[in-house]
């Protein structure tokens, strides 16, 4: 649209905080609901955020986000209304988020800075969820009362779209949230349990943090020291480093397993004992001592001793698990939106609004529409139907998530719940759009599935195509296999297709069993969370507002 103004017209701006309108806190599951008045005039929602306050609640140990995600991992599911009109309704956005955000919008070294603001490094993982002192798991919850996390609702279309937004014209804008389970977004901090570093004895990993060797069959009490991670040493002076023993992912009361090597041979699970204190030594040299009382025995030499969280449970017995019985949630407070408010000059005002009493006023919205779907085990062909029938459709991006993961219990310490697409030693994929194939012939990637992990360059390239159209500013195509995406462009350029009484199939053909790269395991059962991503306008006119899909 094309104003007759000068672009010299001075602009004013404040800000609006808007808190929800049907409470203040929220758990898992619950929906969080905003109204945007339309006597706000003008907002600028590209510089506009969410904000609230996160507590983790019945936590028996340091908690993370799961899939290495921020706060917006908690985003079920996410509706915006304008002017009483559906405009956006995007189905887990943060499965979405997983790959558009992070897996392939971010280099190698955004990925590293992200780590070193926020999660600590590679120390003890996501501590701003955890109290910043040692605590006694029995009496006390370990994570924090309070986090702020801040969200900047950038995958909304609305929210991420530069031009200011005429709210005066269109109406009230109203958003619903629906919160994630806990089950799916919380998960015990990564460095509690699983493996750093391959063993300098053999080519095979042991899970936990590095500590001393233990002499075996000596003493019941062990003291495990030199933790070998600068992440956590105090580098106030060259010659004298502290370590801070805050940064153990362990706290006490908690069951440890010993894993080392018993007598040059990998050990699985040697022993497992409490917790029954956590200090820190001063000086060149120094360490974090965790004391753990471990049944001794045996005279075995034990190396490369390395300690996790016991897997079997939060106490000796077992009878209490790592999501404490599934009585672990959270909590969001104080949910608010912080708006900035735009005050343009009347000029500007009385062109826009002879414009759309002469012409009317259109706004095109990029968003996403989910369709999910299931796939059973044991499958080779599969067929996916996605009925999306927009008018405007760009991209289709399809996600097939590991379908048997299992939620809550030990699983938040030893498989937290994975929002990444499983490849699955898928050998061809081809689209049906409308009664064209596309492309014209499958796509191979049973080059994966070798050894080496060996990727098509047609695979890749569907890939990069797919993404870009659907609005990701692609930086890194590393994780291909990790989170794998099957993805089709439908335009170039910015430009889209109507899907209008043609609608989008997926053609899927796995390896048989002989031919994966793990001989012994079949097709595994899959949600499949497929998106398209398309554009709505939205039109102004002295009538009222409507949609086009």
């Amino acid at each position: 649209m094309s104003l007759n103004t000068s672009a010299t017209m001075p602009v004013e701006n404040y800000s609006v905080v808007q808190q929800s309108e049907n409470g203040t806190q929220f758990g898992p599951h619950n929906k969080i609901r905003f109204r945007i008045g339309s006597h706000l005039g003008y907002i600028d929602f590209h510089t506009s955020y969410l904000q609230f306050n996160l507590q983790v609640k019945n936590a028996k140990a340091k908690m993370e986000f799961t899939n290495g995600m921020g706060a917006d991992v908690l985003i079920r599911t996410w509706r915006l209304l304008i002017g009483g009109h559906v405009v956006e309704e995007i189905d887990h956005p943060n499965v979405l988020l997983k790959v558009m955000k992070y897996d392939y919008g971010q280099d190698l070294g955004m990925s590293e800075v992200c780590e070193v603001l926020d999660k600590s490094g590679k120390a003890t993982g996501y501590q701003g969820l955890n109290k910043p002192e040692i605590v006694d798991i029995t009496t006390t919850n370990p994570c924090a009362d309070k986090v702020k996390c801040v969200l900047d609702l950038n995958f909304s279309g609305v929210f991420g779209s530069p031009q200011t937004f005429p709210v005066g014209m269109t109406g009230d804008v109203e958003i619903e949230i629906t919160l994630e389970d806990q089950r799916r977004c919380l998960q015990v901090i990564n460095s509690a349990y699983f493996p750093h570093a391959t063993t300098s004895a053999g080519n095979f990993k042991l899970r936990g943090r590095k500590v001393a060797d233990v002499a075996d069959g000596t003493t019941d009490a062990v003291v495990f020291a030199n933790e070998v991670n600068t992440n956590l040493i105090d580098n106030s002076s060259s010659t004298n480093s502290n370590y801070v023993a805050t940064d153990t992912p362990f706290s006490i009361g908690q069951p440890l397993t010993l894993y080392s090597l018993l007598n040059g041979a990998q050990g699985e699970q040697n022993a497992t004992g409490l917790t029954t204190a956590i200090a820190a030594s001063a000086g060149a040299g120094s360490a974090i001592k965790v004391s753990a009382t471990i049944p001794g025995g045996g005279g075995h030499n034990r190396t490369e001793a390395r300690v996790a969280l016991n897997p079997a449970g939060c106490n000796l017995a077992g009878n209490i698990d790592w999501s404490n019985n599934g009585t672990l949630t959270y909590e969001v407070s104080v949910p608010s939106l912080f708006l900035q408010v735009v005050v343009p000059p009347q000029q500007y005002i009385s062109e826009q609004a002879r414009k759309v009493a002469t012409e009317g006023y259109s706004i095109d919205i990029p968003t996403y529409t989910c369709y999910k779907s299931n796939t059973y085990s044991g499958i080779k062909s599969a067929t996916l139907e996605i009925p999306c029938y927009a008018s405007r459709a760009r991209s289709l991006l399809t996600i097939g998530v590991d379908g048997s993961q299992s939620l809550g219990g030990n699983n938040m310490l030893v498989a937290p719940y994975k929002f990444e697409g499983n490849y699955d030693d898928l050998d061809t994929y081809q689209f049906q759009i409308g009664e064209a194939r596309e492309p014209v012939r499958p796509v191979n990637c049973s080059n994966l599935s070798t050894f080496q992990h060996n990727v098509a360059q047609e695979q890749l390239t569907e890939l990069e195509k797919a993404l870009r159209s659907a609005g990701c500013d692609v930086k890194s195509l590393r994780k291909h296999r990790n989170n794998f995406v099957i993805g089709r462009a439908l335009s170039s350029y910015g430009g889209s297709i109507p899907l209008t009484m043609k609608g989008a199939r997926i053609y899927l053909d796995y390896l048989s069993v002989n031919k994966r790269d793990n001989a012994n395991v079949g097709v595994i059962a899959k949600q499949w969370f497929n998106y398209c991503s398309h554009i709505r306008r939205l039109n102004i006119t002295p009538q009222g507002v409507s949609v086009m899909y």
